[in-house]
């Protein structure tokens, strides 16, 4: 995976995620490349600056001066994210197909401590460099699972006390008047088709954004980010 904005870097140097070198304009020469420069230090990875069209090479035209190459997500299971320190939140996304949306998602999840994200192996956006860029480098303080199929990890994570909640535009009970105290898996879905009919009968109960009637539907990564920060909000009390 491919990182070419500073901030991003930074967040990525301050977490566990491997490093393999970090290439720095030699243009560059702010209070931002100096803490950039310290964080290499610290986590001992390697860095050489070179002149700006060099970097371009690596990293295209649109870049902030800055470009390095980290290892690919490791993916986690649902093991891994309902364990003995879960808080109770899990973010699931049915085909949520674009990169922008699913890095804004990852973005909210992080600052509200979810414990996992599930994602549909199929007919959903890569996690790659567009997706960490989008996230503002949070991929790495979220675990993301895989799912092959969703329904059935929707059972596994029923049996382990988990209401799932499906959100749907225009019915089921606002989403601020939903339990969440007890431990939830949230569901989002696709941009234009919402969540599927299947997970849709398998929810626990369904909930909704109640919003103006001028506009059809919300976006995705809005939505996403509503419910988690209310879910957040109601755990915290």
């Amino acid at each position: 995976m491919k990182i070419t904005t500073i901030n991003a870097l930074i967040e990525i140097l301050n977490s566990d995620s491997s490093v393999n070198r970090v290439y720095i304009s030699t243009e560059r020469k702010d209070k931002r490349i100096k803490e950039l420069i310290e964080l290499c230090k610290k986590r001992g990875v390697p860095f050489i600056k070179i002149p700006s069209n060099a970097l371009e090479k690596k990293a295209g035209e649109k870049n902030q001066g800055v470009y390095a190459e980290i290892s690919p997500v490791k993916f986690s299971s649902i093991d891994d994210i309902t364990g003995k320190e879960a808080k109770g939140l899990i973010l699931v996304l049915d085909s949520v197909e674009d990169t922008g949306n699913l890095g804004a998602i990852i973005r909210s999840a992080a600052a509200c401590e979810v414990d996992g994200i599930i994602i549909s192996k199929r007919n959903s956006a890569p996690v790659n460099d567009t997706v960490m860029k989008t996230s503002a480098g949070t991929l790495s303080k979220v675990k993301i699972v895989q799912s092959t199929n969703l329904s059935n990890d929707m059972e596994i994570l029923k049996k382990r006390g988990y209401w799932i909640a499906g959100s749907v535009a225009g019915e089921g009970i606002p989403y601020y008047d939903f339990d969440f105290s007890y431990p939830v898996a949230i569901i989002v879905g696709n941009e234009k088709k919402g969540i599927s009919q299947l997970l849709k009968k398998n929810s626990d109960m369904l909930i909704t954004i109640p919003h103006s009637n001028e506009v059809e539907s919300l976006n995705v990564a809005t939505a996403a980010g509503i419910m988690l920060f209310e879910s957040y909000r109601k755990k915290k009390k």
